[in-house]
Formats: structure tokens, sequence, C-alpha cells
């Protein structure tokens, strides 16, 4: 608790938007479904299409990202948590590039139900990617340092009056 504390305001809700865009990148696609067909092929086999297996790979990303988010509740020392929100951009960029065509891909028809999909993840990947990278300059501000105060710092200060 007493690191809580510490922590002013916005870094609270740096690290609360960042677990909640997390989420809203695992579960979009359970609110904004992506298409179901499936494509048969020579052998008459029916295997899903490459929206099935992109919004497979973003659940994923989603739940590291989730992880990950969860960190910045437990580090507490600013070269980590400019790794975290780093990690954190990191995963909103590859959000974005899974649904690219040179990555997974989605369907080609922009009717389809899975390009509204798309898009909603793409925002939540770029708002992500914009928190993980204000959670990372941020923690370069000495106002936000999260690590408890130096327990040196203070015995070579009654040393340096006692001279």
């Amino acid at each position: 608790m007493a690191v809580l504390k510490q922590k002013s305001l916005i870094v609270v809700l740096a690290n609360a938007l960042a677990g909640g865009l997390a989420l809203a990148l695992a579960l979009t696609p359970r609110f904004v479904p992506p298409c179901t067909h499936q494509l048969e092929t020579t052998a008459g086999v029916p295997v899903p299409m490459h929206c099935h297996w992109t919004f497979q790979i973003e659940f994923l990303l989603a739940v590291a990202a989730l992880i990950v988010a969860g960190a910045l509740w437990i580090v507490r020392h600013a070269e980590a948590r400019r790794i975290v929100g780093g990690v954190l951009a990191l995963f909103g960029l590859l959000a974005i590039a899974v649904p690219q065509p040179w990555v997974i891909g989605i369907c080609g028809n922009s009717e389809m139900p899975c390009h509204q999909t798309a898009h909603w993840l793409w925002l939540w990947a770029a708002l992500l990617i914009a928190d993980g990278i204000f959670i990372a300059i941020r923690a370069k501000n000495p106002a936000d340092k999260i690590a408890p105060p130096d327990p040196w710092e203070k015995t070579n200060a009654t040393q340096k009056g006692a001279k």
C-alpha cells in the first residue's frame, strides 16, 4: 500500500488504461465477431479462413499485453517501467501488423465482418501504443519514480552535516 501512495494519479491512470486497452483487445472479437465462414480445400475438408487465425493471434497478444500491463503495478524502478512501456507499445504494433496481408491478413472482401473487428482492434492497439510510449517517457520524470528512497542518501547526508 505504501508503494501505491507514492504513485501519482497520472501514473495510476496510465497503468489502468494499459490494462483496460489490453482487455479491450482480448474481448473485442467477442462483441464484434469476425467471419465464421470456412474454406473448403481440394480434398473437401473445411478449414478456417485467415481471419480466424488472425484473431487467434490477436487474442494471444492481448493476453500477453494484459500480463505485462499487470506488471506495471509491481515494477517500481523507472528503468523497469520504461521497458514495460516499450513492451506494451510493441504489443500494440504487433496487434496492428497481424491483420495486414503481409503478416496473416483478413478477408479480401471489405464487406465481411472481420473488417469491422479489425478496425476496432486497430483503435485499441493504437491507443495501447500511445499509452506504452507515455508510460516509458513518464518514467523518466523524477516525480514519478516509484522506487523507495535510497537509505544510503540519508546516512551520507548526515555524515556531510556532521563534518
